[in-house]
Parts: C-alpha cells; structure tokens; sequence
C-alpha cells in the first residue's frame, strides 16, 4: 500500500505522510536549523520572509509564533509585490526565501533586492536542493517533503510552517531569551501536536462522511476563527475555491464582525475555529456562532479546546487539545485539507486536470516555463 502511494502519490497520500515527514524534521532540530543560523548575527531581530502562494499563507501561519517566541519582527512578502513596489529595508537582520520549485526569477529577483539593501543573512527553505535558486542564498534548510508532485501543496505547506517556528525557536535560544528546559518543552509540545497528526486526519475524514450530502452540495463556504489563525483561514480560502471550484472566504473574527458577516447568507456552510486564546476573542465567536444559527443550520465547528460544546448540535469535530494558540495553526489546517479532497471526489472533480490549466501560462508564459 504503502508503496502504491509513493508511486501514484494524492493529494491525500501526501496528507497521511505528513505526520511521519514532519516528526523527521522536528528531529532534525537542533543541527539541521543551527546550521541554518549559524552566520546570522547574533541578536537578529527584523527577519523578512519572501514567498508566494501558499508559501505566503505558510509564512503567516508561522509569525505570530516567531514573533512570539524570539521577539521577534517578521515581515511576510508576496515577492512578487516586494520586488514590484516595497521599499527595501536596509535593516533587515534575516531574509528567508521559500520556494517549492528549482528556479523563480520573480522571488530570485526580489532577494537580490532585500539583499543589496541590507546584505542580510539569507535562507532559502527549500524541498529542492542545488538548484540555482538556493544557491543564490548562504544557506539552505530542506524541508524533508522532496518534491510534492500534485497541483495542491499539503504536506510541504506544513513542513514550512515547522521549519519556520523552528528557527525561530534556535534563534531565541542563540539570544539567550530561553532556557534549556523551555526549550524542551516547545520542542515537546510541537512533538506530541505532530503526534496527533494522523489521528486528526481520520477525525476529519469521520466528519466528512457524516456530512457529506451537506458538504457536497454546498454553495459557498466560510471559516472563521481568531485572527492568531490568520494563516490557516488564508490558505483555506485558497485552497477550497481552487480545489472545489465553489465561493470561499476565510474571516478572521475581527474581519467579520467588521463586515464579513453582511455577507453570509443562508446557504452557505460556515466553519468555526474554536480555540484556547484569549476571553475577548472565544467570546466574540461564540456569540457571532449563535446569532448566525439563528440564520442557518448549515453551522460546523472545529473544536480545539478539549471542552465539550455548550451546545451539543453534533456538528463538532472534536480534536486534540492545543493549550498554546501560537501553535495551533500546525493542526488547524488539516481538517480542511481532508474535506477538500473527500468533498472534490464527491463532487467528481478530477484533481489531477485542474480547471483552466492554460491560464498561468496565458498569462505568464516566462514564471510558467521555469516551473
């Protein structure tokens, strides 16, 4: 089985490895990320991290984390609007380009840019080594996916946000702001949240199964969560249009209650984030979840608290607990990869002929060649 896998690899076989590729990264640490950070200046503050796509959304998953755990100030770039319109910042202690291809001239183009400005230390997060691309940086960290040969990257935006909250985590313990048994109990806590992984992923293909007539026939889809989810809810905004070719939108709380909510309708299946953070935040969701009950019956919650629901509507998908906020987004995501995958077989969407195939190379034949 296992073999068939790797020879005819899914969107969802590339799901169910996840667990094992990220516990080989997290066992890496520390060597693979202190090399990373070796020659970055010891008390680096302002990092700047390059991307696209989903590489975006996996950067953003990561910075609330990185910010937190190293003081850090991390700015995420789209590189293609760094390199077009952003001022570089001579500054800039780390830059970190992250690429799932062998070449990019448009990310290429806007490092050379951050780095002429500030001569900064420069990463290159990577699941392609010795291509040009990461030889333009001082060093590279491998993301340990190998090359994910699917339109829609799962396991490889996972293994970004590791590596990120991992370098992170050395660079807050080269500073001095950790001690060694801090340490350990980040690295733990991340250990037993990738633990958790591949149960999470049956959890979710059990809530699928419950709900399919209603997944299925779905208009429209909502997620909405705190906005230390920001991240996770930008990349299911990505990936459910493009995957179930149907109107999603991911809102922060803050979003929504400023105006998300004048556009829900009753059709739509919302999905709400539920999380350990602060009162304001667990508050306000709940109280936006019951007035939009009173709207629709199409309400599903994601649940990662370890509490039981207030109101038990048995349409909770009840996970892992995850006590720190600030890492949640590494299991946030996986119930939406899940659906979308099982949603797109019942809708008899053939991932593998994505709809408007030439449009990239309609409309950027040169960034299409080189990829």
């Amino acid at each position: 089985m296992l073999l068939m896998m790797m020879n005819n690899p899914t969107m969802l076989s590339y799901i169910r490895r996840e667990q094992p590729v990220l516990e080989r990264l997290l066992a890496s640490y520390p060597k693979q990320i202190t090399a990373a950070l070796a020659d970055a200046p010891q008390q680096a503050q302002r990092w700047l991290v390059l991307a696209s796509g989903s590489g975006i959304n996996a950067a953003n998953s990561a910075r609330f984390y990185m910010q937190k755990i190293a003081g850090l100030q991390v700015t995420v770039m789209a590189a293609e609007q760094y390199l077009a319109y952003e001022t570089a910042d001579p500054n800039v202690d780390v830059i970190i380009g992250v690429t799932l291809t062998a070449s990019d001239a448009t990310l290429q183009g806007a490092i050379e840019k951050a780095k002429a400005a500030s001569q900064a230390h420069t990463i290159m997060l990577t699941n392609q080594k010795g291509t040009e691309l990461v030889e333009l940086a001082d060093v590279s960290c491998d993301l340990l996916t190998g090359k994910e040969t699917i339109p829609y990257i799962t396991l490889s935006f996972q293994a970004i946000v590791l590596a990120l909250m991992l370098l992170a985590l050395r660079s807050a313990e080269n500073q001095g702001l950790l001690d060694e048994l801090t340490i350990n109990q980040e690295l733990d806590e991340l250990g037993f949240l990738i633990e958790s992984m591949t149960h999470t992923v049956q959890q979710a293909n059990d809530f699928y199964r419950k709900f399919t007539i209603d997944f299925t026939n779905a208009p429209a889809f909502s997620a909405i969560g705190a906005d230390v989810l920001a991240g996770t809810l930008a990349e299911m905004q990505s990936k459910f249009p493009a995957i179930l070719r149907v109107p999603t939108h991911g809102y922060s709380l803050t979003e929504f209650t400023s105006s998300g909510f004048m556009g829900a309708h009753e059709n739509h299946r919302q999905f709400y984030i539920e999380l350990e953070t602060n009162s304001t935040d667990m508050d306000g969701l709940q109280a936006v979840k019951t007035y939009e009950s009173r709207l629709t019956p199409h309400i599903y919650t994601i649940s990662l608290t370890g509490a039981d629901p207030e109101i038990d509507d048995e349409q909770t998908l009840q996970l892992e607990a995850v006590t720190d906020p600030y890492k949640a987004p590494l299991i946030a995501i996986i119930p939406f990869q899940v659906l979308a995958w099982f949603i797109a077989k019942s809708r008899g969407i053939n991932l593998n002929h994505p709809r408007f195939a030439d449009f990239q190379s309609t409309i950027n034949p040169e960034q299409a060649s080189q990829n």
